[in-house]
């Protein structure tokens, strides 16, 4: 029987962090951020001179997924951390300087192959994974057990990031529209027969997760995937 996988896309702020985290507690999943790997390259880069070789970067970051080991763990038994050539820079991956550069290499080929690469290692090392994203559906789980795409209007996505980082100088609270990829990456979604839409505007997170367990728990028991 297959392991367990859930994948969730969405705009930013939708809650998709959220979701994962406590999806990873209640089944005992390694929880995979995705966009945490283009922020890492985007640091390894600008504090690389002379920039890193095509092909090397699995040897030069290492991004560790927030793991449960079992389900209901109160706690998990490995913490979240990214190293670059073995310096943790978990923290470090929000400075301002680096959204620039988000964007250029999220639309570099190449790099999203060496990115996707690295993301299937870790699917290979733990895989029971929940794994968030804003294209995880398409590239990194289209066999997973759940496929979620979360959504929000747009000013409840502003408010929740501006309340989740409050405080937080290095944070940016920037959140816009869906873009054209949030919404062809919808659209792939819908079609999948795994998968299922929540639009989180006038729902509490607890009302998020129990519709999402109640399908994890559907596919269980469909024998989909492991219990």
């Amino acid at each position: 029987m297959p392991a367990l996988s859930i994948s969730i896309d969405g705009p930013t702020a939708s809650g998709k962090s959220t979701l994962a985290v406590a999806l990873a507690q209640r089944n005992g999943l390694a929880f995979l951020d995705t966009g945490l790997s283009y922020r890492s390259l985007a640091y390894a880069l600008h504090h690389t001179p002379g920039g890193i070789p095509r092909g090397e970067l699995r040897h030069s970051l290492l991004h560790q997924p927030l793991v449960y080991s079992r389900p209901g763990a109160e706690q998990p038994s490995e913490m979240h951390s990214i190293l670059f050539r073995g310096r943790n820079i978990t923290q470090d991956i929000w400075a301002p300087e680096l959204e620039g550069a988000l964007k250029e290499i999220s639309g570099d080929p190449e790099w999203r192959r060496e990115i996707l690469s690295m993301h299937l290692g870790i699917m290979e090392k733990y895989g029971n994974v929940v794994a968030v994203g804003r294209d995880v559906a398409a590239t990194l789980l289209p066999g997973a057990a759940v496929h979620v795409y979360l959504t929000a209007d747009l000013a409840i996505r502003r408010e929740r990031r501006r309340a989740q980082y409050r405080g937080a100088e290095n944070r940016s609270t920037r959140v816009g529209p869906a873009t054209v990829r949030d919404i062809e990456n919808r659209d792939m979604i819908r079609k999948l027969p795994t998968s299922m839409e929540i639009d989180s505007t006038y729902s509490p997170a607890s009302a998020v997760i129990a519709a999402v367990m109640h399908r994890v728990e559907k596919a269980q028991n469909n024998g989909r995937c492991r219990p």
